[in-house]
């Protein structure tokens, strides 16, 4: 991942993270967008991610992809778009997550949502044969791994592989859409550079770029008023029964990750070696559970006024990063901000 595109999730999750509840309404007060996250957020183009322009976008990839992977010398037909729904929470007419409402009928979500039918209806879909499989299947060992490099540029070598297996902790190599085959070319045609790719390979932004990723360390690994925050909500919590939890964000994360982790060791049903699923009493305990935690997650933060008193420290020292680095984030937007319709 590119320096900008983690400073760009990092405001974006910022954005989400710091959005106020409204009490028991059903729907979440809109945070304000932080000074840093504009200029940021200029660099991406929100419009790339619908599912309208994903499928269009998809349409003209697979045309330049069988134009390329022809004058190569192999045949191809245009993969169909694979894509499903793209959810959006916030478009749902129930409550939003964040919100008490919410909280007290599904927790954080995990178990169950307003939206968890439609998910469950898109991932029981079969996606479509690939339409090439057949022609694939005809090709010679040695002519497969010639059309999957004309195709998709050549794989890592051993060398490559096995550092990226030790992880050296090394700056990962820029994507080049020169040395992605046909599919490269493709995604770059159609989509062309991403803003922020581009600006992070800008020697002129590289300090600016690293001091922005400094900062979103800064602000969420190691904020002592954010901490304060934290102990006074995390005192609440114990109070009501809940101690295991340091900074609010560990309520949910928590959860979380035991769910995920009951969910990878499900016991085969017999000797066929089938995965299992937690059961409906098991689901139901653990979301009973869940939402005991997020009502007193949502009341312990409404008490500490705690999503007001964030969202004021961030506003603040994203200001002050701003009113440093001004100058220099102007030229990266000038230079390259997305221009949006």
């Amino acid at each position: 991942m590119t320096r900008a595109t983690i400073a760009i999730a990092a405001a974006l999750a910022a954005t989400l993270a710091l959005a106020g509840c409204s009490g028991d309404g059903k729907k979440k007060n809109e945070p304000e967008e932080g000074p840093l996250a504009k200029y940021l957020s200029a660099l991406y183009d929100e419009s790339a991610w619908t599912e309208d322009r994903m499928e269009a976008d998809h349409k003209k990839m697979e045309k330049v992809i069988a134009e390329c992977m022809t004058k190569e010398g192999f045949e191809y037909k245009p993969a169909p778009y694979q894509g499903g729904t793209v959810f959006n929470p916030e478009d749902d007419e129930g409550p939003q997550m964040g919100t008490m409402e919410f909280a007290k009928q599904y927790g954080y979500g995990i178990i169950d949502s307003p939206w968890q039918q439609s998910i469950d209806e898109q991932n029981q879909d079969q996606p479509p044969a690939d339409p090439n499989q057949k022609y694939l299947e005809s090709l010679s060992e040695s002519e497969q791994m010639a059309y999957s490099e004309t195709l998709y540029g050549p794989q890592p070598t051993a060398e490559e592989m096995a550092a990226m297996e030790e992880g050296d902790g090394a700056e990962p190599v820029p994507y080049d859409w020169k040395k992605a085959g046909c599919q490269g070319k493709a995604q770059h045609e159609v989509q062309g550079e991403q803003s922020y790719e581009a600006a992070s390979k800008d020697p002129a932004y590289a300090e600016l770029l690293k001091s922005v990723d400094e900062f979103w360390q800064k602000q969420y690994e190691n904020n002592d008023a954010l901490d304060a925050l934290d102990r006074k909500w995390a005192d609440c919590m114990s109070k009501a029964g809940f101690s295991d939890a340091a900074k609010r964000n560990d309520a949910q994360s928590k959860l979380n990750d035991e769910w995920n982790e009951a969910m990878s060791q499900g016991q085969p049903t017999d000797d066929s070696g089938e995965w299992k699923e937690p059961s409906k009493a098991e689901k139901k305990k653990f979301q009973e559970r869940e939402i005991e935690v997020a009502v007193a997650d949502i009341t312990c933060a409404e008490k500490v006024q705690y999503d007001d008193k964030a969202a004021a420290l961030n506003l603040k020292a994203e200001q002050k990063f701003v009113d440093e680095h001004e100058k220099q984030l102007k030229a990266l937007v000038a230079q390259y901000g997305v221009k949006k319709k």
